[in-house]
């Protein structure tokens, strides 16, 4: 059985998206239970030199949203670029479902045609790389996906917050 690339990209996002949902929306219900702000949360870093929560979460939503931009054929140049917005953990709740909205519209035969598209795309100062959509999805996209998932999910975790791998899991 073949499992199409629009399947594993969108279903691989929908359940990032469900679990970064919930992971917050526990974090919401810690901070009002516990007397903390929110803002202590969504500004905590796992080190100085890392971005905070409030970030991981902008960055997941971005990256999301032109990863299914650079799937369906959207140049380099013409990539949706969202605001680094959302203050408060409703905010950015709202961002994760406006942004799992767009993704899940995405046109499956486009994404699943440009498997082997060409993507170049930048990775550092003065850098890029080209890679397959292919291989975009299956080795550069989904890691980075669960890689910032995973850093919000932990400085909740750290925090306090009640969270397990069923919430991580979109469960």
């Amino acid at each position: 059985m073949t499992v199409a690339l629009s399947h594993i990209f969108k279903s691989s996002n929908a359940q990032a998206f469900r679990g970064l949902t919930n992971i917050l929306e526990k974090a919401k219900a810690h901070a009002e239970a516990s007397g903390v702000s929110e803002q202590a949360f969504l500004d905590h870093r796992l080190f100085p030199d890392m971005n905070d929560m409030k970030w991981q979460v902008q960055m997941i939503t971005e990256f999301a949203v032109r990863g299914a931009a650079r799937m369906t054929g959207i140049a380099g140049d013409d990539l949706p670029n969202l605001p680094m917005e959302g203050d408060t953990f409703d905010a950015l709740i709202a961002r994760i479902a406006d942004c799992a909205s767009t993704v899940a519209k995405a046109d499956d035969a486009t994404i699943d045609g440009n498997a082997t598209l060409q993507i170049s795309m930048p990775i550092g100062p003065d850098q890029t790389m080209d890679i397959d959509g292919q291989s975009y999805v299956l080795s550069f996209f989904l890691p980075n996906l669960f890689f910032h998932v995973t850093t919000a999910y932990n400085l909740l975790r750290m925090q306090g917050v009640a969270v397990g791998k069923k919430d991580y899991m979109g469960m």
